[in-house]
């Protein structure tokens, strides 16, 4: 019985490694999305302002995709950061 505990605790950081990685990942991933789409709106802006891109509805539908994305983002942060202060206030 004290073997299966020993060999429990040695278990339990291996994953809560893995699924904070996992959650690292996730939020990597998220950022990337985001920065791309920023990207992606300010190529479109900058090619209409000189004259190369003439098509008002993609760019207008990029710039709302990058604004939608950067508040989610946002929203995520805001919850994340919520929950920790709230973690952090429990008593033990």
């Amino acid at each position: 019985m004290i073997r299966n505990i020993g060999q429990a605790a040695t278990h339990t950081p291996i994953k809560s490694n893995s699924a904070s990685k996992n959650i690292v990942g996730n939020f990597k991933d998220m950022f990337d999305e985001v920065n791309k789409n920023q990207m992606e709106a300010d190529t479109k802006i900058s090619q209409m302002a000189t004259g190369r891109n003439t098509d008002i509805p993609g760019t207008m539908i990029s710039m709302e995709k990058a604004e939608t994305s950067m508040k989610l983002l946002m929203a995520v942060r805001n919850k994340v950061v919520s929950t920790y202060e709230e973690m952090m206030r429990m008593q033990v």
